[in-house]
């Protein structure tokens, strides 16, 4: 196996985010959220409005936390298919449909995080590692003269830091 040396001091935003970003409608249940976060096997997204303009960001951990504050809690079916076989097999989209339970009518709008954390798309990896931990969030969005062009997240770090994955791919 040949191990490729990357100057990490010299690598951005850009050469390490995804362009193509997965949205969440702000109108969207909580329910339907859930299904496709799942199905696309993100913990996380971006959260646009009616005209697409992008107004926040929601995660697992938001609709988790937005379930345990109203005292529901997913069915012991859902329970029993985690721990016995974890993340890493698949979760089917509809066992995600009993993690919330109760008002149906709970959208994104209601739980999402309008704190948005962006960064230019020439900031530094290593800036981009230290503001992840300093704000404690596991996405950032990258800008480019403050138009939305992409995402880096903390599993995009990792894959760079243990050469899985190269900047780009």
């Amino acid at each position: 196996m040949s191990t490729v040396k990357l100057n990490l001091k010299a690598l951005t935003a850009k050469d390490l985010m995804t362009s193509a970003m997965l949205t969440l409608s702000d109108q969207m249940t909580l329910q339907e959220a859930s299904a496709f976060l799942t199905e696309h096997e993100i913990s996380g997204a971006p959260v646009v409005d009616e005209e697409g303009k992008f107004v926040g960001v929601v995660s697992v951990t938001d609709i988790a936390r937005d379930c345990a504050e109203r005292g529901e809690i997913a069915t012991e079916r859902f329970f029993r298919h985690f721990y016995s076989e974890g993340w890493e097999d698949e979760v089917d989209p509809a066992d995600m449909e009993h993690l919330v339970l109760g008002n149906e009518s709970r959208t994104v709008a209601d739980i999402m995080n309008a704190t948005i954390f962006t960064v230019p798309e020439d900031t530094p990896v290593m800036e981009l590692a230290e503001t992840m931990i300093s704000g404690r969030v596991h996405r950032l969005f990258v800008t480019q003269k403050e138009r939305l062009v992409g995402i880096v997240t903390t599993l995009d770090l990792l894959k760079l830091l243990t050469g899985n994955e190269s900047p780009g791919s």
